[in-house]
């Protein structure tokens, strides 16, 4: 391992270390909510809906594996399992945005915004650096800058939902304004 890699290495983790602590001192004073009832119901819901579509997700996993036929996909192992645990979070995500559940009663919605446009950028930037340095190994996809990639889609998805919730609530409220 070269010097300045290892000295790269260790300033992006001392960097990350310290945003995560100002983020954690941050988030306990202005992202406290509550859930209500319907809410708890809803997230253990989401929960048990993530949770089927991963057992199903490992199935056809191991029934691939099982066949043999993994060695002709196009990804990597590592990668494969995490698109498999990425597929239950934004089951579970999308399905408490659908459900108005996502967001506590009384959680300032912008700061979360904020911290989810900040971990879309830090991801497309990993993402896209780490195409540079080479996406394909052995043949395959690579982990790194693909579950870098990966992981930003899934967070502007969940972005777009929640915007396009959010207008749909406003139009509602406006509607009933209006009548």
């Amino acid at each position: 391992m070269s010097t300045s890699y290892a000295a790269g290495l260790a300033f992006g983790i001392v960097t990350a270390l310290i945003i995560f602590a100002l983020i954690w001192k941050f988030s306990k004073k202005v992202l406290k909510g509550t859930f209500d009832e319907r809410q708890e119901l809803v997230r253990g819901r989401g929960y048990k809906y993530a949770c089927f579509t991963m057992l199903g997700l490992l199935t056809l996993d191991l029934l691939i594996e099982g066949l043999g036929a993994f060695e002709t996909l196009p990804v990597s192992r590592t990668l494969a399992i995490f698109i498999m645990i990425l597929a239950g979070v934004m089951v579970y995500a999308l399905y408490c945005v659908k459900n108005d559940s996502y967001f506590g009663v009384g959680t300032d919605t912008r700061t979360y915004r904020a911290v989810m446009w900040i971990v879309i950028v830090c991801n497309a930037v990993s993402g896209i650096s780490g195409l540079k340095d080479g996406a394909i190994e052995d043949g395959k996809l690579a982990f790194g800058p693909c579950a870098s990639l990966l992981f930003c889609l899934a967070f502007v998805i969940i972005m777009i939902s929640i915007s396009v919730k959010q207008r749909n609530l406003a139009k509602e409220e406006a509607a009933e304004d209006d009548m």
